[in-house]
């Protein structure tokens, strides 16, 4: 269900990029990305990007500027429930953060974007994600959910060693590959 979600999603007439999940296109991967990862969307710096993997239904997102065991962690379990976090959160930047961030930093973040909202400081960005937004809960029949606890969860139960790696992740870390 996640690989034709993901297809309805990016067949939407909507931007992307508002939601911090512009098409990484040929290009999204880099020596933590796991082998065979599905591109979900990528935040537009640093490298961070939300993938999926074969055989999983989770949305992971992979953020190279981690820490080993870091790198790729799960936030969602499966793409309508990251919809509705990125919907909850108004766009999946604050997704990216969870693996370092405590409740009220999360918070606070949601708060800065929500000042952000009521400054009134680029009123057509923000009635353009509306409209965004409100596409893609009325798409895939979604409510905002918030994310903290369930990705937390994800996070604390998520056993790094299932991922599969390629042999540059391993040379950049000058780790020895696994049998």
């Amino acid at each position: 269900m996640t690989r034709d979600d993901l297809k309805r999603f990016r067949a939407l007439d909507i931007d992307f990029c508002a939601l911090d999940l512009s098409d990484g296109g040929p290009d999204f991967e880099y020596f933590c990305t796991p082998v065979g990862a599905e591109c979900v969307g990528c935040l537009g710096w640093d490298g961070i990007h939300f993938v999926i993997l074969p055989g999983d239904e989770r949305v992971f997102c992979v953020d190279p500027w981690g820490r080993e065991g870091e790198y790729v962690l799960p936030v969602g379990q499966d793409f309508r429930e990251f919809l509705s976090f990125v919907l909850y959160c108004q766009g999946a930047s604050s997704l990216s953060l969870f693996y370092h961030m405590t409740e009220d930093q999360f918070r606070h973040s949601l708060k800065e974007i929500s000042d952000g909202r009521r400054s009134g400081e680029d009123p057509e960005f923000w009635a353009r994600l509306d409209a965004i937004l409100d596409v893609v809960a009325q798409e895939f029949d979604l409510t905002p959910a918030d994310p903290f606890e369930k990705v937390k969860t994800l996070q604390a139960e998520f056993d790094p060693s299932v991922l599969n790696f390629s042999d540059e992740y391993y040379d950049v870390l000058g780790l020895e590959r696994p049998e």
